[in-house]
């Protein structure tokens, strides 16, 4: 029909639609369902029940073609042709609404799905044979249900949820219909009457709400409705064909992402950052603690232990007890009467040479059991006493972050902030871990909303149910450059980082402080230096410190320290720390290292380049320099002794 009439519908003149019948004018679809046609003589009238006689003429089975499979797809050509009589009154008026082309299309719809096969996409999706999340055209047939606009948006139905009350429109394919429910967001659009009917929507990752099973359009329940959600509805061109979509997915503009908007299909981002892998537990009050690898590995080892300990008391109970008890068994079966005989007889070995086999089998299958039920009683005891010792079984899962960024195309006029976004990623998959580069633009599907903050989106994603498909090249030289790569910044220049910004740094440890406890944390102070600042140690005042503030959640083991105490003297790599306000007292810099912050004394790792060479001077510096660092070291203590830095 595109390529027929070339020209999207345009406003129409009254003056021309005067010339259209006033039932062509205002019909719907509810109105083509009992549209009559009238022909000469003015008492002949046709209408869905005479197409069921004309049908049956031209061969088709009168088991197919029932009165209600031909009441629906009468509804629909007939809407269908009327809409382009209404929208073309000049190329069309009068010519398409008529007896033999309504029977014509009638034909034809009962030869593509009777002869064969042909389902439409709602007919596919209520037989169960294709997903309610496929990307799809539908058009608007039907606004208003439920829907009272003195009321306004109301709450939207969640699934399985039969009582509350939602805005509701009804959807077609052109061959069936389906009720739609709509979230906040839309239902607001119905409100405002951006939403109406005629109009085509592109859908994508519904759901289907209140199906129990395989069923028929024309049998479907006004319960069973498919749920819409804003990220997943999108306006499209006036002559997209209605049904499954074929052409490739169009993702959503990351600025155009709602928070309360349900889960974005896909949507194009630039990776500007990639966060250490967390893990976080789930605690027997219900909380949470979150912690690093390393401090994951020494928790997972200290859990280890402590049930090695419990167990190894278990089993010296459980075989001190077996030999005391088991002599005293007094039981009737004959395997006991046995295992108590040779218990007490001087040659055991004589005796069970004397068995014969139905002794020799009794006996074994008694020990069997015997010991079948010792294991069982041992993990009994061993499940109370983990439980007792606080040891029940650890629930931690790992997650990741990805600083992200929305992409703009160059070709864009109108320029716009693309949107900043940080996506959680829970249980990601091996390939996620190691695939995933900085600097690289990826077409991502299965993100949900969850929250916004000072103009950053937050997502969240389930690694197993979440797609990163890298874009090429040539697709990623169609939009702005998003990516600043990660450099080494040294103590002399921290003045050009903005507050609050991340920076990487690799600087040699002159003091490392000793744990304390503040506000429900486990704190600790790490104070460095580099060779950037060696012209000013001479001065009186100098900036040639960095004080790094590291922390651990309060309940962690006494044992754990964010950084260990012989650390001091190494040449460390930190990783994504924050800058704070300087210390204007004591002339220090001061950085946070925050769940995303990280540390290694190894610069070979793939994500440590832009440090090595940095990290390798120092060494080389530190080495000719102990003078200054001893001298940096006295004066760390003095701030610590003299000030509240190793204390607040």
């Amino acid at each position: 029909m595109k390529e027929y009439i070339s020209q999207p519908p345009t406003p129409r003149i009254q003056k021309k639609l005067e010339d259209l019948p006033v039932d062509v004018r205002k019909m719907s679809p509810s109105a083509a369902e009992n549209y009559i046609f009238h022909t000469k003589p003015v008492s002949d009238c046709i209408g869905p029940e005479a197409y069921i006689q004309m049908l049956s003429q031209s061969g088709a089975s009168l088991q197919y073609v029932t009165k209600e499979w031909v009441s629906n797809h009468y509804k629909w050509i007939v809407w269908k042709l009327a809409s382009y009589e209404r929208c073309y009154p000049v190329k069309f008026s009068g010519k398409l609404l008529t007896v033999s082309n309504v029977l014509e299309e009638l034909k034809y719809r009962y030869e593509r799905e009777v002869n064969h096969g042909h389902r439409s996409a709602i007919k596919k999706i209520l037989d169960g044979d294709a997903p309610p999340s496929s990307i799809m055209v539908l058009c608007i047939s039907s606004v208003g249900d439920n829907w009272d606009p003195k009321i306004g948006p109301q709450s939207v139905l969640s699934e399985g949820d039969d009582n509350a009350t939602v805005a509701k429109i009804e959807l077609t394919d052109g061959w069936y219909s389906v009720k739609a429910l709509l979230d906040e967001l839309l239902s607001q659009k119905l409100a405002a009457g951006k939403l109406f009917l005629g109009q085509k929507l592109r859908i994508w990752g519904a759901k289907l709400c209140g199906w129990v099973g395989p069923i028929s359009p024309l049998e479907v329940s006004q319960t069973t409705s498919i749920l819409l959600h804003t990220n997943g509805t999108y306006r499209c061109h006036w002559a997209e064909r209605l049904g499954f979509c074929k052409r490739s997915r169009v993702p959503l503009a990351f600025r155009c992402i709602k928070v309360t908007g349900g889960a974005v299909p896909c949507t194009l981002v630039g990776v500007e950052r990639i966060y250490p892998i967390l893990y976080r537990e789930r605690l027997g009050n219900g909380g949470f603690i979150v912690r690093s690898a390393r401090m994951e590995a020494k928790t997972l080892q200290a859990y280890n232990q402590r049930i090695s300990v419990v167990a190894e008391g278990i089993m010296s109970e459980f075989q001190r007890e077996k030999e005391v008890s088991v002599g005293d068994d007094h039981d009737s079966d004959e395997g006991a009467k046995l295992l108590k005989l040779l218990e007490t007889a001087a040659e055991p070995e004589l005796l069970m040479a004397g068995m014969s086999s139905k002794q020799l089998t009794s006996f074994a299958s008694y020990k069997a059991k015997l010991e079948e039920m010792r294991q069982l009683d041992m993990q009994k005891s061993m499940e109370k006493a983990l439980e007792a010792s606080g040891l029940n079984e650890r629930e931690v899962t790992p997650f990741m972050r990805v600083r992200v960024v929305g992409l703009a195309n160059k070709s864009h006029r109108r320029k716009c902030c693309p949107g900043k976004g940080l996506i959680t990623i829970w249980n990601p998959t091996e390939k996620q871990k190691l695939d995933l580069i900085e600097g690289q633009a990826y077409a991502v599907g299965g993100l949900l909303p969850c929250s916004s903050y000072s103009d950053t989106l937050y997502l969240k994603a389930r690694g197993s149910t979440t797609n990163w498909l890298p874009l090429s090249p040539s697709i990623m030289d169609k939009y702005e450059p998003f990516f600043t790569p990660r450099s080494s910044i040294t103590i002399s220049n921290l003045g050009e980082v903005p507050l609050s910004s991340e920076f990487d740094i690799a600087a040699f440890v002159v003091y490392v402080g000793e744990v304390y406890t503040a506000a429900h944390q486990k704190k600790q102070w790490v104070f460095v230096t580099d060779e950037s600042t060696s012209e000013l140690y001479t001065k009186e005042s100098s900036d040639t410190l960095l004080a790094i503030s590291l922390f651990l959640p309060y309940m962690e083991c006494d044992s754990f320290a964010p950084v260990n105490y012989n650390v001091a003297g190494s040449v460390v790599v930190f990783r994504n720390l924050i800058k704070r306000p300087k210390d204007q007292v004591n002339n220090l810099w001061v950085a946070e290292a925050t769940e995303n912050s990280d540390y290694s004394l190894s610069y070979d790792h793939a994500g440590l380049n832009h440090l090595k060479d940095a990290a390798t001077s120092i060494l080389k510096w530190a080495k000719t320099s102990s003078l200054i660092t001893e001298k940096l070291k006295e004066e760390v203590l003095s701030i610590v002794r003299n000030s509240e830095v190793g204390k607040c």
